[in-house]
């Protein structure tokens, strides 16, 4: 705790002994979240690369686009429906650039590692090489296939031609659903306000009754996260095992993190952040405790490079990520995932004491 008689200075510098590293972790999470924003403001290039910046913003608009819709034709009372009528559609879209800081760091955060899968599978659809049925084949009858004949058809909605006006079916984890929902309706809302006449009744209240019925229905089970997530429990033990090379040979990149989670208890989205924003030992922990062999590994390099900026087809490169990956030791991995399972309560306090040693 910050002592009540330390100045303004020394709070500010984070020179009060404990009190440095609580505000520099406070600071790196904040600059992190600052930055992606600034990059959707266009104007950093920050971590992203220009695959995974269009596909974030192809699914972010989209999805949008479509619970707009929904809110729209929800709303019942005749004046609120005329003056909705008279905004712009889709209206959201274009409003939140600017409003961008209305984007958690975890509404963001999902639709980075969602438009992360969806250039993997982009890419594996203009691909004319590699297994595509290896895994149906080996899946065969019963609930993983079924399960998996229902991911097939989720995730191809995901590669569709980038129509930033049209409307992506909101297939979300339900929290990241109500998080957008109500995004929309505080978009909504400041358009209605902007043009709000005298004598206009507040509109807030139809609006969150829409939303409330929206988030009601909603059904987070059709969507390809809780599909990935069924496939994997489908399978026993020896059977992940089986299968996880199947995925990353065919650029199943979500599969392959539900049967990570279904292996080593590790929740499916931290998978697939270890994976596309970890680096490279975390990908590395990830292969071994799931024991892939050096292919899988060439195969995670070459599908991740583009969304990195690694340089995917150079020998050098590759070869390095392998050899990297022979050192790591299965107990390396181990404590990896040691850090990785602590909870974030904990490790905060555990950092605070470190810095105080």
């Amino acid at each position: 705790m910050i002592n009540g008689t330390e100045s303004g200075a020394s709070r500010a510098t984070g020179t009060g002994g404990n009190a440095q590293a609580r505000l520099a972790r406070r600071l790196a999470d904040e600059l992190r979240h600052s930055a992606d924003l600034a990059l959707f403001a266009d104007a950093a290039p920050a971590r992203w690369t220009d695959a995974l910046l269009a596909e974030t913003r192809f699914h972010l608009a989209g999805t949008m686009n479509a619970v707009e819709m929904a809110i729209r034709l929800e709303v019942s009372e005749g004046d609120i429906e005329v003056r909705l009528s008279r905004l712009p559609q889709p209206w959201c879209g274009p409003a939140l650039e600017r409003h961008v800081d209305l984007l958690t760091p975890e509404l963001l955060a999902h639709y980075r590692l969602r438009g992360a899968l969806s250039a993997v599978l982009r890419e594996r659809a203009d691909s004319s090489s590699g297994q595509r049925d290896g895994l149906i084949a080996a899946g065969g009858e019963g609930a993983f296939s079924q399960a998996l004949a229902a991911l097939v058809l989720a995730e191809q909605r995901w590669t569709g031609p980038m129509l930033f006006d049209a409307p992506l079916r909101p297939d979300l984890p339900a929290e990241i659903f109500c998080d957008l929902a109500w995004t929309v309706a505080a978009l909504l809302l400041t358009g209605l306000a902007r043009n709000q006449a005298p004598g206009d009744r507040d509109a807030t209240p139809a609006i969150v009754q829409a939303v409330e019925r929206i988030i009601a229905r909603h059904d987070e089970g059709g969507g390809p996260f809780a599909l990935a997530q069924r496939c994997a429990r489908a399978l026993s033990a020896p059977e992940r095992q089986r299968i996880a090379p199947l995925a990353l040979a065919e650029r199943r990149l979500l599969l392959f993190c539900a049967l990570v989670e279904g292996e080593i208890a590790l929740p499916i989205e931290a998978a697939l952040s270890a994976l596309v924003d970890g680096g490279d030992m975390a990908r590395h922990a990830v292969l071994r405790l799931m024991a892939q062999d050096e292919m899988a590994a060439l195969q995670l390099f070459e599908m991740l490079a583009p969304l990195t900026g690694g340089p995917a087809g150079q020998d050098a490169a590759l070869m390095q990520f392998v050899e990297q990956y022979r050192a790591t030791t299965h107990d390396d991995a181990e404590a990896w995932l040691g850090r990785m399972r602590t909870p974030s309560a904990l490790a905060a306090k555990l950092l605070l004491i470190d810095s105080a040693a």
